[in-house]
Protein backbone atom coordinates (compact mmCIF):
# COMPACT_ATOMS: atom_id res chain seq x y z
CA UNK A 1 0.00 0.00 0.00
CA UNK A 2 1.87 3.19 -1.20
CA UNK A 3 2.18 6.56 -3.16
CA UNK A 4 2.96 6.68 -6.76
CA UNK A 5 3.59 9.86 -8.12
CA UNK A 6 1.40 10.84 -11.28
CA UNK A 7 1.69 13.55 -14.05
CA UNK A 8 0.24 16.25 -14.12
CA UNK A 9 -2.46 16.13 -16.62
CA UNK A 10 -5.32 18.53 -15.95
CA UNK A 11 -6.24 21.44 -13.79
CA UNK A 12 -7.81 20.18 -9.95
CA UNK A 13 -11.18 21.30 -11.12
CA UNK A 14 -11.38 18.70 -13.79
CA UNK A 15 -9.10 16.17 -11.35
CA UNK A 16 -11.97 15.48 -8.98
CA UNK A 17 -14.11 14.15 -12.15
CA UNK A 18 -11.43 11.70 -13.35
CA UNK A 19 -10.65 10.11 -10.10
CA UNK A 20 -12.68 8.18 -7.97
CA UNK A 21 -11.51 10.16 -4.82
CA UNK A 22 -9.58 13.48 -5.25
CA UNK A 23 -8.43 14.54 -1.81
CA UNK A 24 -6.73 18.11 -1.63
CA UNK A 25 -5.75 19.91 1.54
CA UNK A 26 -6.31 23.89 1.20
CA UNK A 27 -3.15 26.21 2.73
CA UNK A 28 -3.39 25.96 6.85
CA UNK A 29 -3.09 28.75 8.72
CA UNK A 30 -0.35 29.19 10.88
CA UNK A 31 -2.26 28.38 13.99
CA UNK A 32 -3.23 25.02 12.78
CA UNK A 33 -0.57 22.24 12.83
CA UNK A 34 -2.34 19.66 10.82
CA UNK A 35 -5.04 18.73 9.35
CA UNK A 36 -7.68 15.76 8.32
CA UNK A 37 -8.15 15.18 4.69
CA UNK A 38 -11.42 14.75 3.35
CA UNK A 39 -11.65 12.83 0.03
CA UNK A 40 -13.86 14.65 -2.79
CA UNK A 41 -16.02 11.93 -4.34
CA UNK A 42 -16.37 12.25 -8.09
CA UNK A 43 -17.14 10.25 -10.96
CA UNK A 44 -19.48 7.31 -9.87
CA UNK A 45 -18.09 6.91 -6.64
CA UNK A 46 -20.82 8.86 -4.92
CA UNK A 47 -21.20 7.51 -1.63
CA UNK A 48 -18.67 5.57 0.64
CA UNK A 49 -17.14 6.04 3.96
CA UNK A 50 -15.13 9.40 4.19
CA UNK A 51 -12.75 7.02 5.94
CA UNK A 52 -12.22 4.31 3.14
CA UNK A 53 -10.04 5.50 0.73
CA UNK A 54 -10.40 3.87 -3.32
CA UNK A 55 -7.72 2.51 -4.78
CA UNK A 56 -6.53 4.61 -7.68
CA UNK A 57 -7.54 7.78 -5.64
CA UNK A 58 -5.65 10.94 -6.42
CA UNK A 59 -3.70 12.85 -3.54
CA UNK A 60 -2.90 15.85 -3.95
CA UNK A 61 0.24 17.86 -1.79
CA UNK A 62 1.08 21.28 -1.30
CA UNK A 63 4.37 23.17 -0.49
CA UNK A 64 4.59 23.29 3.60
CA UNK A 65 2.78 20.05 3.88
CA UNK A 66 3.56 16.72 5.07
CA UNK A 67 1.29 13.71 3.76
CA UNK A 68 0.76 11.01 6.33
CA UNK A 69 -1.08 8.08 4.97
CA UNK A 70 -2.80 5.77 7.72
CA UNK A 71 -4.59 2.01 7.49
CA UNK A 72 -6.42 1.01 10.28
CA UNK A 73 -4.42 3.02 12.62
CA UNK A 74 -0.97 2.01 11.21
CA UNK A 75 1.38 4.84 9.10
CA UNK A 76 1.46 2.80 6.05
CA UNK A 77 3.26 5.31 4.30
CA UNK A 78 4.39 9.56 3.72
CA UNK A 79 5.30 12.34 1.43
CA UNK A 80 6.78 15.04 1.95
CA UNK A 81 7.50 16.33 -1.86
CA UNK A 82 4.18 17.92 -3.28
CA UNK A 83 3.13 17.12 -6.29
CA UNK A 84 0.25 14.65 -7.63
CA UNK A 85 0.06 10.96 -6.22
CA UNK A 86 -2.02 8.03 -6.75
CA UNK A 87 -3.17 5.78 -4.01
CA UNK A 88 -2.39 2.25 -4.47
CA UNK A 89 -3.14 -0.36 -2.33
CA UNK A 90 -1.25 -3.31 -3.77
CA UNK A 91 2.45 -1.48 -3.76
CA UNK A 92 4.93 -1.21 -1.67
CA UNK A 93 5.42 2.43 0.81
CA UNK A 94 7.50 4.65 -1.22
CA UNK A 95 8.37 6.99 1.75
CA UNK A 96 9.34 10.50 -0.41
CA UNK A 97 10.92 11.91 2.62
CA UNK A 98 12.03 14.92 0.97
CA UNK A 99 13.89 17.29 2.41
CA UNK A 100 13.07 16.20 5.76
CA UNK A 101 16.35 13.44 5.59
CA UNK A 102 16.57 9.94 5.92
CA UNK A 103 15.89 10.01 9.33
CA UNK A 104 12.07 9.91 9.03
CA UNK A 105 12.72 6.17 7.67
CA UNK A 106 13.52 5.19 11.49
CA UNK A 107 10.90 7.23 12.51
CA UNK A 108 8.24 5.11 10.15
CA UNK A 109 10.06 1.67 11.51
CA UNK A 110 9.59 3.03 14.90
CA UNK A 111 5.86 4.51 14.60
CA UNK A 112 4.50 2.88 11.88
CA UNK A 113 2.29 0.32 13.97
CA UNK A 114 -1.15 0.59 15.48
CA UNK A 115 -1.04 2.98 18.26
CA UNK A 116 -4.95 2.82 19.10
CA UNK A 117 -7.40 0.59 20.79
CA UNK A 118 -10.63 -0.42 20.29
CA UNK A 119 -13.42 1.00 18.18
CA UNK A 120 -11.33 0.54 14.72
CA UNK A 121 -13.48 -0.49 11.56
CA UNK A 122 -11.62 -3.17 9.49
CA UNK A 123 -9.69 -1.34 6.54
CA UNK A 124 -10.20 2.23 7.88
CA UNK A 125 -7.91 4.81 5.86
CA UNK A 126 -7.39 7.82 6.53
CA UNK A 127 -4.67 10.56 5.52
CA UNK A 128 -3.89 13.84 7.34
CA UNK A 129 -1.48 16.90 6.22
CA UNK A 130 0.66 18.40 8.83
CA UNK A 131 1.44 21.99 8.63
CA UNK A 132 5.96 22.14 8.15
CA UNK A 133 5.61 26.19 8.00
CA UNK A 134 7.07 28.24 10.39
CA UNK A 135 4.61 28.69 13.61
CA UNK A 136 5.32 32.07 14.24
CA UNK A 137 4.01 34.33 17.01
CA UNK A 138 4.60 32.50 20.14
CA UNK A 139 5.05 35.50 22.75
CA UNK A 140 6.35 34.94 26.30
CA UNK A 141 7.66 36.92 29.23
CA UNK A 142 9.05 35.40 32.17
CA UNK A 143 6.96 35.88 35.35
CA UNK A 144 9.47 36.19 38.06
CA UNK A 145 13.36 37.27 37.56
CA UNK A 146 15.96 34.95 35.90
CA UNK A 147 19.09 35.20 38.14
CA UNK A 148 21.97 35.57 34.76
CA UNK A 149 25.63 35.57 35.33
CA UNK A 150 26.70 39.07 33.94
CA UNK A 151 30.44 38.73 32.04
CA UNK A 152 31.03 42.75 32.23
CA UNK A 153 30.88 42.82 35.83
CA UNK A 154 31.21 39.72 37.27
CA UNK A 155 27.89 39.14 39.11
CA UNK A 156 24.80 37.11 39.02
CA UNK A 157 22.46 40.08 37.98
CA UNK A 158 18.21 39.07 38.31
CA UNK A 159 16.69 39.62 34.81
CA UNK A 160 12.71 40.25 33.32
CA UNK A 161 12.70 38.79 29.39
CA UNK A 162 10.27 39.10 27.23
CA UNK A 163 10.09 38.65 23.26
CA UNK A 164 9.26 35.75 20.42
CA UNK A 165 9.94 32.25 19.28
CA UNK A 166 9.45 30.29 16.21
CA UNK A 167 8.54 26.64 15.90
CA UNK A 168 7.93 23.82 13.45
CA UNK A 169 7.13 20.58 13.02
CA UNK A 170 10.71 18.63 12.08
CA UNK A 171 9.70 15.07 12.08
CA UNK A 172 5.61 14.76 11.33
CA UNK A 173 5.73 11.49 11.71
CA UNK A 174 6.84 11.80 15.39
CA UNK A 175 3.96 14.48 15.78
CA UNK A 176 1.54 12.60 14.58
CA UNK A 177 2.34 9.38 17.40
CA UNK A 178 2.23 12.11 19.96
CA UNK A 179 -0.45 14.07 19.36
CA UNK A 180 -2.40 13.88 15.79
CA UNK A 181 -4.06 10.12 16.56
CA UNK A 182 -7.59 10.18 14.98
CA UNK A 183 -7.85 13.80 15.21
CA UNK A 184 -11.37 14.23 12.77
CA UNK A 185 -10.34 17.62 11.51
CA UNK A 186 -8.03 20.24 12.18
CA UNK A 187 -5.66 20.29 15.27
CA UNK A 188 -5.43 23.84 16.30
CA UNK A 189 -2.93 25.18 18.69
CA UNK A 190 -5.66 26.46 21.09
CA UNK A 191 -5.41 28.63 24.63
CA UNK A 192 -4.51 25.14 25.95
CA UNK A 193 -2.06 23.90 23.77
CA UNK A 194 -0.22 27.00 23.89
CA UNK A 195 -0.01 27.02 27.49
CA UNK A 196 1.52 23.60 27.35
CA UNK A 197 4.09 25.01 25.46
CA UNK A 198 4.96 27.96 26.91
CA UNK A 199 5.58 26.18 30.33
CA UNK A 200 7.72 23.70 28.17
CA UNK A 201 9.63 26.85 26.81
CA UNK A 202 10.01 28.60 29.59
CA UNK A 203 11.26 25.87 31.48
CA UNK A 204 13.80 25.62 29.32
CA UNK A 205 14.81 29.35 28.74
CA UNK A 206 16.70 29.61 32.06
CA UNK A 207 19.75 26.43 31.66
CA UNK A 208 19.53 28.46 28.04
CA UNK A 209 20.64 31.71 29.14
CA UNK A 210 23.20 29.69 31.49
CA UNK A 211 24.25 28.09 28.39
CA UNK A 212 25.21 31.72 26.81
CA UNK A 213 26.32 33.16 29.68
CA UNK A 214 29.28 31.43 29.44
CA UNK A 215 30.22 32.45 25.95
CA UNK A 216 30.94 35.94 27.58
CA UNK A 217 27.34 37.48 26.69
CA UNK A 218 26.59 40.17 28.74
CA UNK A 219 23.00 40.87 29.50
CA UNK A 220 21.83 43.84 27.89
CA UNK A 221 23.30 42.31 24.84
CA UNK A 222 20.78 39.28 24.74
CA UNK A 223 18.28 41.02 21.82
CA UNK A 224 21.35 40.77 19.69
CA UNK A 225 22.20 37.21 20.90
CA UNK A 226 19.71 35.66 18.69
CA UNK A 227 21.42 32.72 17.21
CA UNK A 228 23.75 31.50 20.34
CA UNK A 229 20.14 31.58 22.44
CA UNK A 230 18.21 29.65 19.75
CA UNK A 231 20.65 27.11 19.46
CA UNK A 232 20.34 27.08 23.55
CA UNK A 233 17.04 27.12 23.97
CA UNK A 234 16.66 23.49 21.54
CA UNK A 235 19.13 21.83 22.78
CA UNK A 236 17.13 22.05 26.11
CA UNK A 237 14.22 21.61 24.93
CA UNK A 238 15.25 18.42 22.30
CA UNK A 239 14.57 15.77 25.12
CA UNK A 240 11.02 17.04 25.47
CA UNK A 241 10.05 18.82 22.33
CA UNK A 242 12.47 17.32 20.04
CA UNK A 243 10.90 13.74 20.59
CA UNK A 244 7.63 15.23 19.69
CA UNK A 245 8.74 16.68 16.39
CA UNK A 246 8.93 19.63 17.05
CA UNK A 247 11.48 21.89 17.83
CA UNK A 248 12.48 25.93 18.01
CA UNK A 249 14.01 28.04 14.82
CA UNK A 250 14.25 31.14 16.54
CA UNK A 251 14.42 32.86 19.77
CA UNK A 252 14.14 36.91 19.70
CA UNK A 253 14.21 38.44 23.42
CA UNK A 254 13.34 41.94 22.63
CA UNK A 255 13.79 43.52 25.92
CA UNK A 256 16.40 42.15 29.03
CA UNK A 257 15.68 44.36 31.71
CA UNK A 258 17.48 44.01 35.44
CA UNK A 259 15.43 44.31 38.67
CA UNK A 260 15.51 47.56 40.48
CA UNK A 261 17.55 45.73 42.93
CA UNK A 262 20.00 44.59 40.23
CA UNK A 263 19.86 47.40 38.69
CA UNK A 264 20.93 49.82 41.90
CA UNK A 265 23.90 46.96 42.01
CA UNK A 266 24.99 47.57 38.14
CA UNK A 267 25.22 51.10 38.19
CA UNK A 268 27.42 50.98 41.90
CA UNK A 269 29.73 48.62 40.22
CA UNK A 270 30.05 51.24 37.19
CA UNK A 271 30.59 54.30 39.17
CA UNK A 272 33.65 52.41 40.39
CA UNK A 273 34.66 51.19 37.35
CA UNK A 274 34.59 54.52 36.09
CA UNK A 275 36.83 56.04 39.00
CA UNK A 276 39.24 53.20 38.84
CA UNK A 277 39.84 53.73 35.47
CA UNK A 278 40.40 57.29 35.16
CA UNK A 279 43.34 58.73 37.34
CA UNK A 280 42.13 62.76 37.27
CA UNK A 281 38.75 61.59 38.53
CA UNK A 282 40.23 59.46 40.97
CA UNK A 283 42.40 62.09 42.32
CA UNK A 284 39.21 64.90 42.61
CA UNK A 285 37.41 62.26 44.37
CA UNK A 286 39.95 61.64 47.34
CA UNK A 287 40.41 65.60 47.24
CA UNK A 288 36.62 66.02 47.86
CA UNK A 289 36.52 63.69 50.59
CA UNK A 290 39.42 64.91 52.22
CA UNK A 291 37.72 68.63 51.96
CA UNK A 292 34.75 67.30 53.30
CA UNK A 293 36.43 65.71 56.05
CA UNK A 294 38.22 69.16 57.07
CA UNK A 295 36.04 70.93 57.43
CA UNK A 296 33.79 68.41 59.46
CA UNK A 297 36.97 68.69 61.64
CA UNK A 298 36.97 72.51 61.52
CA UNK A 299 33.91 72.60 63.00
CA UNK A 300 34.44 69.99 66.07
CA UNK A 301 37.55 70.29 67.99
CA UNK A 302 36.68 66.73 69.57
CA UNK A 303 37.02 64.88 66.29
CA UNK A 304 39.65 67.52 64.94
CA UNK A 305 42.13 64.27 65.05
CA UNK A 306 40.13 61.99 63.90
CA UNK A 307 39.21 63.56 60.85
CA UNK A 308 42.89 64.48 60.38
CA UNK A 309 44.02 61.13 60.86
CA UNK A 310 41.64 59.88 58.20
CA UNK A 311 42.70 62.15 55.76
CA UNK A 312 46.28 60.87 56.53
CA UNK A 313 45.45 57.35 55.58
CA UNK A 314 43.81 58.44 52.37
CA UNK A 315 46.76 60.15 51.38
CA UNK A 316 48.61 56.95 52.13
CA UNK A 317 47.66 55.50 49.53
CA UNK A 318 44.90 53.06 51.75
CA UNK A 319 42.93 50.67 48.48
CA UNK A 320 39.88 52.51 48.91
CA UNK A 321 39.98 53.11 44.41
CA UNK A 322 41.95 50.07 44.05
CA UNK A 323 45.25 52.47 43.60
CA UNK A 324 48.25 52.54 45.80
CA UNK A 325 49.25 56.05 45.56
CA UNK A 326 48.10 59.33 47.19
CA UNK A 327 45.20 61.35 46.22
CA UNK A 328 47.51 64.49 45.23
CA UNK A 329 49.71 62.24 43.33
CA UNK A 330 46.35 61.11 41.08
CA UNK A 331 44.99 63.94 40.39
CA UNK A 332 48.55 65.61 39.36
CA UNK A 333 48.90 61.94 37.17
CA UNK A 334 45.26 62.64 35.72
CA UNK A 335 46.08 66.17 34.61
CA UNK A 336 48.92 65.19 33.21
CA UNK A 337 47.77 62.92 31.32
CA UNK A 338 44.83 64.95 29.76
CA UNK A 339 47.86 67.23 29.16
CA UNK A 340 50.01 64.84 27.09
CA UNK A 341 46.71 63.96 25.16
CA UNK A 342 46.20 67.67 23.78
CA UNK A 343 43.58 69.09 26.14
CA UNK A 344 42.79 72.26 27.55
CA UNK A 345 43.90 71.77 30.98
CA UNK A 346 47.38 72.03 31.60
CA UNK A 347 49.42 70.86 34.88
CA UNK A 348 51.32 73.22 36.84
CA UNK A 349 54.87 73.17 36.62
CA UNK A 350 56.13 72.28 40.44
CA UNK A 351 57.65 74.94 42.15
CA UNK A 352 61.02 74.95 42.76
CA UNK A 353 61.11 77.54 45.89
CA UNK A 354 59.45 78.31 48.84
CA UNK A 355 57.58 81.26 49.34
CA UNK A 356 58.19 83.58 52.20
CA UNK A 357 54.58 82.83 53.33
CA UNK A 358 54.96 79.24 52.64
CA UNK A 359 56.21 76.78 55.36
CA UNK A 360 57.67 73.11 55.39
CA UNK A 361 55.79 70.57 57.20
CA UNK A 362 58.66 69.45 60.02
CA UNK A 363 56.91 65.59 59.71
CA UNK A 364 56.53 65.41 56.05
CA UNK A 365 58.26 68.06 54.35
CA UNK A 366 54.98 69.40 52.45
CA UNK A 367 54.64 72.57 51.98
CA UNK A 368 51.69 74.28 54.39
CA UNK A 369 49.55 76.67 52.77
CA UNK A 370 47.24 77.05 55.56
CA UNK A 371 47.52 76.06 59.59
CA UNK A 372 47.70 71.81 58.79
CA UNK A 373 49.31 70.04 56.37
CA UNK A 374 46.76 68.55 53.59
CA UNK A 375 49.38 65.59 53.85
CA UNK A 376 49.28 64.20 57.56
CA UNK A 377 47.10 67.22 59.45
CA UNK A 378 50.36 68.31 61.18
CA UNK A 379 49.94 71.70 62.76
CA UNK A 380 51.79 74.69 61.39
CA UNK A 381 55.25 75.72 63.17
CA UNK A 382 55.28 79.20 64.47
CA UNK A 383 57.24 81.85 62.30
CA UNK A 384 59.89 83.42 64.78
CA UNK A 385 59.26 87.30 65.40
CA UNK A 386 61.78 89.56 63.24
CA UNK A 387 64.97 91.58 64.96
CA UNK A 388 65.87 94.84 65.00
CA UNK A 389 69.12 96.36 66.02
CA UNK A 390 68.93 98.26 69.47
CA UNK A 391 71.90 100.33 68.39
CA UNK A 392 71.37 100.97 64.52
CA UNK A 393 67.87 99.77 63.79
CA UNK A 394 68.55 97.88 60.82
CA UNK A 395 66.56 94.81 60.76
CA UNK A 396 68.19 91.46 60.97
CA UNK A 397 67.97 87.85 60.62
CA UNK A 398 65.27 86.30 63.57
CA UNK A 399 67.94 83.77 64.20
CA UNK A 400 71.35 85.81 64.18
CA UNK A 401 72.82 86.57 67.60
CA UNK A 402 74.55 90.02 66.06
CA UNK A 403 73.31 92.49 64.20
CA UNK A 404 74.90 92.25 60.27
CA UNK A 405 75.41 96.27 60.39
CA UNK A 406 77.16 97.21 62.99
CA UNK A 407 77.96 93.85 65.24
CA UNK A 408 75.63 94.73 68.39
CA UNK A 409 74.81 92.07 70.64
CA UNK A 410 70.86 91.42 69.70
Amino acid sequence: MGLIKAALSAGSSTLADEWLEYIYCERMDDNVLMRKGIPNKGGSNTKGNENIITNGSKIVVGEDQFLIVVSDGKIVDFTSEAGYYTFNQGTEPSMFYGGFGKGLIESFKKFGERFTTGGIPSHDQRVYFVNTRYIKGNKFGTTTPIPFRDSEFGMTVDIRCYGEYVMQVTDPLAFYHTYGGNVENDYVIDDNFKDTFLADFLQALQPALAKVAIQKISYDMLPGAVNEISSAVKECLQDTWGTQGINVVRVSIASATPTDESAEVIKSAQGDRLYAMNPAMQGARANAAASEAIKTAAGNDAGAMTGFMGVGMLNQGGSMFGANISSQSQFQTGMDSMNVAGGGIQASEPKDEISKEEVKCPNCGAIITSNFCMECGTKKPETPADKFCPQCGEKSDPNAKFCMNCGSKL
